[in-house]
């Protein structure tokens, strides 16, 4: 007897591309001709008769003519629930140059959006080591006199104008109003922390005038930052929800198709993205989001913190809640990062010699933090980006690993050191420990591009060509999935890949560590299979298989080589992205292209 109609099996594919260059990323980085998805999976990929094989009377074909297919790009460290809100309320300071760039960028956004007098101008990632001179409240008040502004630093810093400090009650012509930090930093200020001050001559109310050095509104530093007493209003919940939609199109729109949070903000960012899950917002794979952060925390507190959460790793492949995240120290360009050797000119800049700031100097205690996590049966990441940092990770991970082998030899757990600066240091050198024990490395390639001036100028030229040695790393075998840091730096991957390839710096154009140059290939799977190994995905996704998901990006480029053949099409890349597919479902299209 047949069965009915609306039960019988359908051989045939939804859809076939061909004549395209399909990047498969497989061990043979081959590539095929074409490719056939059939209820969000890959069932054929190879030429076009084998793909033409399962088409069917409804299959829609499309015909590349050429075009360069590529996995879906994974971000595996990016902090993503605030970007649909920058995207759509703050100035990107990315690509701004001098102080004119950013003052105009701050005025565009007021007109952009039509701002009214009081309402908040916010933007992100300026780096005061990119411009000749560093942008003042008196250039920002000449555009904004009556809207305060708040421009936060790509990380650890605070811009602000005139009438933010006028709303904390501060002003210039009234030193009775000056606070004890306006004219000299408090004692209690970290190597990092900072308040740029610059001569004025006031005329007091009084009548008398009066040369003295005033804040110019740059605060540098985690204790400075938080001087500034008036900040801009938290997004509402509602708002958070809205930003993760806005954030998945911006993703999808350059070819991401997965991230990692590296971050729940002790479960807030999982409460926002359930709830955008719910609503249907959540078009990307939230591949992982990471329980803490955990900084100096006792053991007690995350006790209490994972037994609340209750259930490592649960959820679906869209939104899953997976590892802990523990802080190990600052950044190079914050002069914090715990290194071996103290930071360049340290002691014309801090009266001595900067090893940075560790955040768990003590091995006991941190190693205490961890073991709570690992009993629990979390994975354990960690941010590290001074080699001092890095060594105490990779110290306390073989430990608890060797610890954990003697009653199971096969365990192999997936733990990362985020960011992962510095592994080849002579002083400490745990590149091959990092190796020996599985150990992932999740550095920030952008970082070599975005920040590479101010890296350089803190640590020196000879350790910024060893800084996130990305080809050492591959070299030695140690897994290596690379992430943006955002909302530290751009969320764009190209970037990231323009980093890989190049190693040059955003301001100078300077090549910091040619040897650490990587080819295309590599820097790809970095971005793909890599990714998907860290969230124990490399089994349904991060390649182009028959049986794999088809999470896939379409680009208009003759080849991938072509990104290696000139590296500066990078730049160009937003343009050049035609699809993109999470599941066989088109998540993004550009205008004019598709069946």
């Amino acid at each position: 007897m047949l069965l009915p109609q609306a039960v019988r099996w359908n051989p045939y594919a939804d859809l076939i591309f061909t004549n395209g260059k399909i990047v498969t990323v497989d061990s043979n980085f081959s590539v095929a001709q074409a490719l056939a998805i059939k209820d969000g999976k890959l069932i054929v990929v190879g030429s076009n008769a084998d793909a033409l094989t399962v088409r069917g009377p409804n299959t829609k074909v499309l015909d590349l003519a050429g075009k360069t297919v590529i996995p879906g790009l994974q971000d595996s460290h990016i902090h993503f629930l605030s970007l649909g809100e920058d995207v759509t309320y703050e100035a990107d300071l990315t690509y701004a140059k001098n102080a004119q760039e950013i003052v105009k960028a701050v005025a565009d956004l007021k007109q952009r959006r039509n701002l009214k007098i009081g309402e908040w101008i916010r933007g992100t990632k300026w780096d005061q080591y990119k411009y000749p001179e560093m942008v003042t409240r008196w250039q920002i008040d000449a555009v904004t006199p009556q809207n305060p502004v708040y421009l936060t630093r790509t990380y650890r810093g605070a811009m602000v104008n005139s009438e933010v400090f006028r709303q904390m009650g501060i002003n210039d012509e009234k030193p009775e109003t000056w606070p004890g930090w306006w004219l000299k930093d408090p004692e209690n200020f970290t190597y990092e922390d900072k308040i740029f001050r610059s001569q004025r001559h006031i005329v007091l109310d009084s009548g008398e005038t009066k040369d003295v050095a005033v804040p110019t509104g740059v605060f540098l530093g985690a204790r400075a930052t938080r001087l500034l007493t008036r900040n801009p209003p938290a997004y509402t919940f509602d708002q958070d929800v809205e930003s993760v939609k806005t954030g998945a199109e911006e993703m999808l729109r350059l070819g991401v198709t997965s991230i990692v949070d590296p971050s729940s903000r002790m479960g807030y960012d999982m409460r926002v993205y359930q709830e955008a899950y719910n609503r249907g917002w959540v078009t990307l794979r939230i591949s992982a989001v990471y329980e803490g952060t955990f900084n100096t925390q006792s053991v007690d507190f995350i006790k209490q913190r994972l037994d609340a959460v209750k259930i490592n790793n649960l959820g679906n492949p869209f939104l899953r809640w997976r590892g802990t995240k523990f802080y190990g120290d600052g950044g190079v360009g914050s002069r914090s990062s715990w290194i071996s050797e103290p930071f360049e000119h340290s002691m014309e800049i801090e009266g001595s010699p900067n090893y940075g700031e560790p955040v768990m100097e003590d091995y006991k205690t941190r190693e205490a933090q961890y073991r709570v996590a690992v009993d629990y049966g979390w994975d354990l990441h960690t941010h590290a980006t001074g080699d001092m940092a890095m060594k105490q990770v990779v110290d306390l991970y073989k430990k608890l690993i060797d610890e954990k082998r003697r009653t199971n030899p096969n365990f192999s757990p997936r733990w990362s050191v985020i960011h992962a600066y510095m592994p080849i240091e002579p002083k400490t050198h745990v590149i091959d420990d990092m190796k020996k024990y599985g150990l992932i490395a999740v550095p920030n390639p952008v970082f070599n591009w975005q920040q590479g001036t101010g890296f350089a100028t803190n640590i020196g030229e000879t350790r910024m060509a060893r800084l996130q040695p990305v080809r050492s790393y591959i070299k030695a075998g140690v897994m290596t999935a690379s992430g943006s840091d955002y909302g530290v730096t751009t969320h764009n991957p190209w970037m990231g890949f323009y980093a890989l390839l190049t190693r040059k710096d955003q301001t100078s154009g300077k090549v910091y560590g040619a040897e650490e140059i990587v080819d295309i290939k590599d820097a790809l799977r970095t971005y793909t299979i890599n990714g998907a190994y860290l969230t124990y995905e490399e089994n349904f996704k991060g390649t182009l298989e028959s049986g794999k998901i088809a999470d896939l990006v379409i680009l208009d480029i003759p080849s991938i080589d072509a990104l290696q053949q000139n590296p500066e099409l990078c730049f160009q890349m937003p343009d050049h992205i035609m699809m993109t597919m999470v599941e066989g479902q088109v998540r993004y299209a550009k205008r004019g292209f598709g069946f």
